[in-house]
């Protein structure tokens, strides 16, 4: 059972009684396309994402979750997790299973506080999937750094720049040319991997 400070206040006791902590190392695999859904996640620290396997070897990010937020959720709906679960970096989470989930929803109080966290998952997918449409790289990183920057106007990429590529659909030295032209044209800033726009 994990400490209460780990998971929201608004989860109900009958919820909270049948989570358990989980530990990921970086890469380390949640769990896979195709096996039985037994619950969902709430990520505590870290990173975690959803991985479609495509055709000719090739990957596809369906759904990033960081600290605060849910994971897997939509699988709830389905018999099947329909991708890889897998930690971007260390992340620690809570596992809630099915059954609980369930029971935990005839709480009023809890079943709305649940949709409301869906609602801004699935915002943030929107944003993601709006993203990879734009055709050039330079609007991608731009409407990246729109969207999900903090109240401070920066934004921390917790994985290799790689994986950013990966995210915005883009090949590596692609996005390592655009940030250097954004750099020196003074729209953004750049320390690593913490990123501002400043127009």
């Amino acid at each position: 059972m994990p400490n209460s400070r780990d998971i929201p206040a608004y989860f109900p006791a009958i919820l909270a009684q049948a989570a358990r902590r989980l530990s990921l190392k970086k890469g380390e695999v949640l769990f896979r396309e195709g096996q039985k859904v037994a619950g969902i996640y709430y990520v505590i620290s870290g990173e975690v994402k959803a991985l479609r396997h495509m055709a000719k070897s090739s990957e596809a990010v369906m759904a990033r979750a960081k600290g605060g937020e849910l994971f897997a959720e939509s699988a709830i709906a389905a018999p099947r997790y329909s991708c890889d679960g897998v930690a971007v970096k260390d992340s620690e989470l809570v596992f809630l299973p099915l059954g609980a989930l369930e029971s935990a929803l005839a709480d009023a109080g809890f079943a709305k506080a649940f949709f409301l966290a869906n609602a801004a998952n699935a915002r943030r997918q929107c944003s993601r999937y709006e993203r990879v449409r734009l055709r050039s790289a330079r609007e991608r990183v731009l409407h990246l750094l729109a969207c999900e920057s903090g109240p401070d106007g920066v934004f921390d990429w917790p994985a290799p720049l790689t994986e950013l590529a990966v995210e915005l659909a883009l090949e590596p030295e692609t996005l390592y040319r655009v940030l250097a032209e954004l750099e020196a044209s003074g729209e953004i800033t750049r320390e690593k991997r913490r990123f501002k726009r400043c127009s």
